[in-house]
């Protein structure tokens, strides 16, 4: 597990981000889960949705597993195939008027084409902090700030040598911020949905990028590339102008005063 560590700490070193990113695992053999591992509802007494599974990986430092028993939300139970959902059945008609699209006929064809891995292909979804995952992720969740996923894209742009593509969406950040990293090997960006803020208490302010395993490599190469720069997120920071342009009268009230002048503009209408 060095790369998870190289990778924690280039990103800590990087962006200086307070909590350390996740690690997440598709599980098929439960015998691979660490023996640290928390189960929600067998080792709580309590079910929660994923991302609260992910708040106490990220800000917690746990490793937790979640069945398809644990959940306490939808979305996730499709998307991570725990379920399988289809269209004309009693739970795919409880969907289609909430989905938040005014069109039945467009909000049938939305749900069906949410990003998802196939139905039953796997048992649960393990999460832990990157630094300390005892096992090689799928994908690397990070929740960052707007600024410092700027600098991460720069780190990634020096491999790829384009910019990144992604969809957004209100709800279902677990979803669409993951999925594709998973089916399709893709960067993604997304923003906390509203379960994230209101059940998970993750900030307004976050912004999550997902990492598939196929880039890991090439994740790693970017951020080297850029402590070799020097172009940490601490490298970058407002310039003040100083002897700023005033209005006129600071200039006549500091003449009187024996103090210097400077650049000077009039207020308009004043």
């Amino acid at each position: 597990m060095e790369q998870n560590k190289r990778i924690s700490d280039l990103l800590k070193n990087t962006i200086g981000q307070r909590y350390d990113a996740m690690a997440l695992k598709m599980i098929r053999d439960e015998t691979e889960l660490p023996k640290n591992t928390i189960y929600p509802l067998r080792d709580l007494g309590q079910h929660m949705s994923l991302c609260q599974a992910f708040a106490l990986s990220r800000r917690e430092g746990k490793t937790v597993y979640m069945q398809k028993q644990d959940h306490w939300c939808w979305a996730p139970l499709i998307a991570y195939g725990m379920v399988e959902l289809k269209k004309g059945t009693p739970e795919f008609n409880e969907l289609l008027p909430v989905i938040g699209i005014n069109d039945p006929d467009a909000a049938a064809a939305f749900i069906e084409n949410m990003p998802h891995l196939p139905a039953g292909a796997y048992k649960g979804i393990l999460t832990a902090p990157l630094g300390a995952a005892e096992f090689e992720p799928d994908a690397i969740v990070i929740n960052c700030r707007n600024a410092e996923l700027r600098t991460i894209l720069m780190g990634i742009k020096t491999q790829t040598g384009t910019t990144m593509k992604t969809e957004f969406d209100a709800i279902d950040s677990c979803v669409w911020g993951i999925i594709p990293s998973l089916t399709k090997d893709e960067y993604r960006v997304s923003f906390p949905d509203p379960g994230d803020f209101t059940n998970a208490n993750t900030s307004e302010n976050d912004v999550i990028l997902s990492v598939p395993k196929a880039r890991f490599e090439e994740f790693e190469k970017g951020l080297n590339s850029l402590n070799f720069m020097g172009m940490k997120h601490s490298f970058f920071h407002m310039n003040m102008e100083y002897d700023f342009a005033r209005p006129t009268f600071y200039n006549n009230m500091f003449r009187a005063w024996g103090l210097d002048e400077g650049k000077s503009y009039a207020i308009p209408n004043f």
